[in-house]
């Protein structure tokens, strides 16, 4: 018979070194924890390379190629600018790329700045240049803040915890701070004034925000769904708003169309629509306006057009309050087309 190899014993450790390999394991556990607890806590403003002192003395002025915010005296700045197109937008703003894309955008600019007083305090401002006003407009009533809180900066503008906001001709404008403290809530204000002054528009002709009740209106719920609203694909370019009267709640929604023989082919096509999916119709009420009532998934729906609008009602929970709104609105649409 052959022996067989034997395989070498392995040493026994001793108890030093199993206390040895204990503490370097918890080193290095440590270690890991450290680099993890880096990552999400991380602060871009410790990363970046702090202002020099001399650029802490001095006012902001932003002349890139860019828009420009004028001077601020009180701010440094603490990156150079950042752009962004149709195909680096989804880079800097991960999840929300699709809203701005469908809205008209057309770049995005964004920089950093530093309270010259206090390094420390940030803030970032985000210039998003769009096609057209109601772009900006539509990117700026899709994403409000909770607990937003009206200013009077421009006619669409309000403030959050740690952010303005606001609508200045084709620009849709953030500035996010580092924290909500007056000083830097202060200097943010003075960037969006100047940004604002450096950026000049001519006064907005109205449009069909005007056209809805004030009756009952939710303050600043008017907004603008650029595309697929209320699930329908047609549906792009809706102007909604939000009512309540007591426990009763409804929606209205407007939109110009290209000529009165669309509005009124995109009336049909919706009509469709929410009978396809289960809607049921119902006469309306004699003396009521020519409109199209429809019942569906126990909310009531209402679909009519004016020349070259498309409106209607959407998602009341009430028929009688739906009729009247809805009366309201055809009234206030028959009048603004009376106007010269």
């Amino acid at each position: 018979m052959r022996n067989k190899a034997q395989s070498p014993v392995r040493p026994v450790p001793s108890v030093r070194e199993r206390r040895l390999s204990f503490v370097l394991l918890g080193i290095l556990i440590s270690i890991a924890l450290a680099i993890f607890a880096i990552h999400f806590r991380y602060d871009p403003a410790e990363w970046r390379a702090q202002p020099s002192q001399a650029a802490l003395q001095s006012p902001v002025s932003v002349q890139a190629t860019g828009p420009s915010t004028g001077e601020v005296p009180g701010l440094a700045v603490l990156s150079a600018p950042e752009y962004y197109d149709e195909q680096t937008l989804s880079d800097k703003i991960n999840g929300k790329a699709e809203l701005y894309l469908s809205a008209g955008f057309e770049r995005l600019e964004s920089r950093r700045f530093a309270l010259s007083a206090h390094s420390s305090r940030w803030m970032e401002l985000f210039i998003y240049a769009m096609t057209q006003t109601s772009g900006a407009f539509a990117v700026y009533s899709q994403q409000r803040r909770d607990r937003a809180q009206p200013l009077d900066l421009a006619a669409d503008a309000y403030r959050s915890d740690n952010g303005i906001f606001l609508v200045q001709g084709r620009y849709y404008v953030e500035i996010i701070g580092s924290d909500s403290s007056a000083a830097l809530m202060q200097k943010m204000t003075d960037l969006a004034r100047a940004f604002i002054k450096h950026h000049p528009v001519a006064p907005a002709s109205a449009d069909e925000r005007t056209l809805f009740p004030e009756n009952g209106l939710v303050s600043d719920s008017i907004a603008l769904t650029p595309e697929n609203a209320f699930g329908f694909e047609r549906l792009d370019r809706i102007f909604s708003a939000r009512y309540r009267n007591n426990d009763q709640t409804a929606a209205a929604f407007l939109s110009r169309r290209a000529s009165a023989a669309q509005a009124a082919e995109l009336a049909d096509a919706y009509t469709a629509y929410l009978l396809e999916y289960g809607g049921r119709r119902i006469d309306p009420p004699a003396g009521a306006p020519p409109v199209v009532v429809i019942e569906i998934m126990e909310m009531v729906e209402i679909v009519f057009h004016q020349g070259d609008l498309l409106a209607g009602i959407h998602e009341a929970d009430d028929l009688p309050y739906a009729l009247a709104l809805a009366e309201q609105l055809y009234r206030n649409i028959s009048e603004a087309r009376r106007e010269p």
